[in-house]
């Protein structure tokens, strides 16, 4: 236990350590592999129906019999009457897990979040994903099924990514948490997550993220 919580520790010093803006950019990298996979067309398809999307571009897996991992993100809410995206609020996930395997993956996450709950879920104190929040792991094809409403069956549907593979990826019992320090460095202010998921992006690396889903949303053609 000391041991994988002694490498979690460092991971953010040593592993990931970007900024606000470099976060934003390899989030936005991380969703263009996911796009690019053949079996993507399900997450398209679940991103249509979304209220937002968490995107996680380095998620630390890192196993010694008892397993943890660590991750930085970024979030967006969805308006799905007019289209419109907002924030991001940034955040963090950690999470501990016994018979993971030995060694240190780096895989990208991209959570899509199905209802208000979820979005909500992400800019509180604290959420246990499993817990306080329903997660699954997404559906894959080309399509989604037919006879199959996947948006009332859970409220957080995850997709992890591994050099343009999808890679397994348990989060039940993982904790969310906002990260105050980057979202202060970012709007160079003390906002808090409600106000920032209030405005629309206005950065490059923000408009660019934004740009980019909704072109999926909206210029790839329905299964």
């Amino acid at each position: 236990m000391k041991k994988i919580l002694s490498v979690l520790l460092l991971v953010p010093i040593f592993g990931i350590a970007a900024t606000p803006v470099e976060r934003l950019t390899s989030s936005l990298s991380i969703l263009k592999e996911l796009s690019n996979i053949p079996d993507s067309g399900a997450f398209v398809e679940l991103l249509r129906q979304s209220e937002g999307i968490a995107i996680y571009p380095s998620l630390f897996k890192v196993g010694f019999v008892i397993g943890g991992q660590y991750g930085e993100g970024v979030v967006f809410k969805r308006d799905i009457a007019t289209g419109k995206w907002y924030g991001p609020v940034f955040v963090k996930l950690t999470g501990l897990s016994l018979g993971a395997q030995i060694g240190v993956q780096n895989v990208g996450l991209v959570l899509v979040l199905m209802n208000e709950k979820a979005v909500n879920s992400f800019i509180s104190s604290s959420v246990t994903l499993g817990g306080n929040v329903s997660v699954s792991a997404g559906p894959l094809g080309r399509s989604l099924s037919a006879d199959t409403d996947y948006k009332l069956q859970a409220s957080i549907y995850s997709y992890s990514v591994s050099k343009g593979f999808f890679a397994g990826l348990s989060l039940q019992g993982s904790i969310v948490q906002v990260d105050t320090d980057a979202n202060k460095q970012y709007y160079e202010s003390d906002i808090s997550p409600t106000e920032a998921l209030k405005n629309e992006p206005r950065s490059k690396e923000a408009v660019e993220i934004v740009d980019y889903l909704n072109s999926l949303i909206y210029l790839q053609p329905s299964q």
